[in-house]
C-alpha cells in the first residue's frame, strides 16, 4: 500500500510540474510577443501615432512617402495612402468614416487603422497583425489550459488503469474464494502497485486451503482409525462382565490397556501435528555442525534400537541453520521408520553436492514403491509395504510438515546399497 500511495503522489506531481512547464514553454515560442504590450496598448499607442500622421500628412506640400517607406521597413505595423475614391465602404460605414474620419476594421488578417484626410481626399491605413483581446485570450489561454488538462487527465488514467484492472481482479479472486473455489488464485504481475496485497492474499488461500485439507484428512483418519479400538474395548468389557475367570479378567484387563494405549498415540500423534503449525510456533534457529548431532542423536536412540546403525559422517564440518528441536522431530520420525521397516541394517549418511546439505537415512526393508511416493507423505496414508506394521501414518506426514517451514526439503527413493527406502532431507548450507 506505501508503494501505491507513494506512487500515486509522485505520477500527480511529476504530470503537473512537467506538464505545466513544457506547456508554458511551447507557448512563449508560439507567441513570442507575449511579455510585450497588450493589444489594448499597442492599439491606443497606434492610435496616437496615427492620429499625429494624418494631421501632417493631411497637406499637399508634405512629401510622405519618404517617410510612410521608412516606416515600414522598421515596423510591423504597415502604413499606406489611399486615394478616398478608391476607398470602398459600404453605405452605412461610409457615412460613419465621413462624420468620424476615422474607422477601425477588423478581419482574419489583423486589425487595421483607417483615418481620412478632408484636405488632400486621401486615406491614411495602418495595418496591424493584432487581433482582439478576447479572440487573442480565447485562442491561447484557453486552448493550452485546457490542453494541459487534457493530457493530464489521460496521463492519469494511463497510470490509473493497470491499478483498476489489478483491484478487479483481486475483487473477482475474492469473491470466487468465498464462494468456495479454494484454488483461486491472483498472477502476480513484477510491475503490480499491489504486489503485497496480492501475494498475501495468496498466502492466505493456500493457508485455508491447506487447513480446510488437513481438516477433512483428520477427520475421516479419526473417524476410520479409531473405530478399531473402541470396538476392542466394547468387546472386552462385554468379556469382563461375563467372565468369572480370574486368569481371564487379567487377561482382558491387558488388552484392554493396550487399547487404551493404542488410543491415547493416536490422540498423542494428532496433537503434534495439530501443533506443527507455521503460525502457532516461533522456531529458535541457530547454527547447527550436522557431523556432531547426528553423532550424538545416534548415541541416545542406540539404546531403543533393534537393528545396527551405521553412522558415516562428512569429511568435513557442515553447518546448517535449524531449530533443533524440530530438527529431532524429523530425524526421530525417519529413524523410528527405518528401524519399524528394516530387517537388520540401518545407514546414516551426510552428503554435501552443489553447496547443498543431504542427510540420508536407508534401510533394508522392502522399500516405498515409486507410484505411491506422494501419498505416504500425506497425513495416515500408509504404503502397500506397511500394511502389517503397527503406526497411523503420520511420521513422513510430520516431517514434510515441519520441512515446508523450517525450509528442510523430503526427498523419498530407494537405497542402491541396501534395497530398501531411501529417505533424504536436503538443507541449505550455512556460511562457516
Amino acid at each position: 500500500m506505501k508503494k501505491l500511495i507513494i506512487s500515486l503522489v509522485l505520477v500527480v506531481l511529476a504530470s503537473i510540474v512537467t506538464l505545466g512547464w513544457s506547456i508554458s514553454q511551447f507557448a512563449a515560442l508560439q507567441n513570442p510577443n507575449n511579455n510585450t504590450s497588450s493589444t489594448l496598448e499597442q492599439l491606443n499607442a497606434l492610435t496616437r501615432v496615427a492620429v499625429t500622421l494624418s494631421r501632417a500628412f493631411d497637406d499637399s506640400n508634405v512629401q510622405s512617402q519618404p517617410f510612410i517607406d521608412n516606416w515600414n521597413a522598421h515596423n510591423q505595423s504597415q502604413l499606406s495612402l489611399t486615394p478616398k475614391a478608391q476607398f470602398a465602404l459600404p453605405s452605412s460605414l461610409a457615412k460613419q468614416f465621413q462624420q468620424e474620419h476615422s474607422l477601425l476594421l477588423e478581419s482574419n488578417d489583423g486589425i487595421s487603422l483607417h483615418y481620412l484626410l478632408p484636405h488632400t481626399q486621401q486615406v491614411l491605413n495602418i495595418k496591424t497583425q493584432l487581433t482582439s483581446p478576447e479572440e487573442q485570450s480565447f485562442s491561447i489561454n484557453q486552448f493550452y489550459t485546457l490542453l494541459f488538462y487534457i493530457s493530464l487527465i489521460i496521463i492519469l488514467l494511463i497510470w490509473i488503469s493497470p491499478l483498476i484492472k489489478q483491484l478487479l481482479a483481486l475483487n473477482k479472486a475474492t469473491q470466487a474464494f468465498g464462494m468456495g473455489k479454494l484454488q483461486q488464485r491472483i498472477t502476480i504481475s513484477k510491475t503490480s502497485y499491489i504486489r503485497v496485497i496480492e501475494t498475501e492474499f495468496n498466502r492466505m488461500a493456500d493457508r485455508i486451503e491447506q487447513l480446510i485439507d488437513d481438516n477433512k484428512l483428520l477427520s475421516r483418519a479419526v473417524s476410520h482409525d479409531l473405530k478399531t479400538p473402541i470396538a476392542r474395548l466394547r468387546f472386552g468389557i462385554a468379556a469382563l462382565e461375563e467372565t468369572q475367570n480370574a486368569q481371564l479378567k487379567t487377561k482382558y484387563f491387558q488388552r484392554l490397556n493396550r487399547d487404551v494405549d493404542a488410543m491415547e498415540a493416536l490422540v498423542s500423534t494428532l496433537l503434534d501435528y495439530a501443533r506443527l503449525d507455521q503460525a502457532n510456533i516461533q522456531p529458535d534457529k541457530q547454527p547447527i555442525e550436522l557431523n556432531q548431532w547426528l553423532q550424538q542423536k545416534i548415541i541416545d536412540n542406540q539404546d531403543g534400537c533393534t537393528l545396527a546403525l551405521d553412522f558415516r559422517p562428512f569429511s568435513r564440518p557442515l553447518t546448517i541453520n535449524s531449530d533443533p528441536k524440530y530438527l529431532s522431530m524429523q530425524v526421530s520420525n525417519l529413524l523410528s521408520n527405518a528401524e519399524r521397516f528394516g530387517h537388520s541394517t540401518i545407514k546414516v549418511q551426510l552428503a554435501c553436492i552443489d553447496e547443498q546439505i543431504w542427510l540420508h537415512i536407508e534401510d533394508d526393508g522392502k522399500g516405498i514403491n515409486q507410484s505411491e511416493i506422494g501419498q505416504v507423505v500425506k497425513p495416515f496414508v500408509r504404503g502397500q509395504q506397511s500394511r502389517d506394521n503397527a503406526g497411523h501414518g503420520m511420521g513422513l506426514a510430520i516431517v514434510k510438515r515441519i520441512g515446508h517451514w523450517m525450509g528442510s526439503e523430503l526427498v523419498i527413493g530407494r537405497s542402491t546399497e541396501l534395497g530398501g527406502a531411501k529417505i533424504s532431507l536436503r538443507f541449505d548450507k550455512t556460511a562457516p
